[in-house]
């Protein structure tokens, strides 16, 4: 499980890295907001429930491991 929290903090920081961002600093709009504001904000929304689910199965481990 730790591996996994590992993996999805490098994969947060793989998402805001300034090469990455420059990709989606485009001239356009999606539902009318522009789309690095989609990106940043859509690949926040991703992360936190990935953590979510995250921290759930760590407690669950957590509490098993304890009985």
């Amino acid at each position: 499980m730790t591996e996994r929290a590992l993996a999805l903090m490098l994969a947060a920081l793989f998402l805001w890295i300034p090469p990455l961002v420059g990709m989606f600093s485009l001239d356009g709009t999606v539902f009318g907001l522009p789309i690095l504001f989609v990106y940043f904000f859509a690949g926040w929304g991703v992360l936190i429930v990935f953590c979510a689910l995250l921290t759930r199965a760590l407690r669950s481990a957590a509490q098993s491991e304890g009985r």
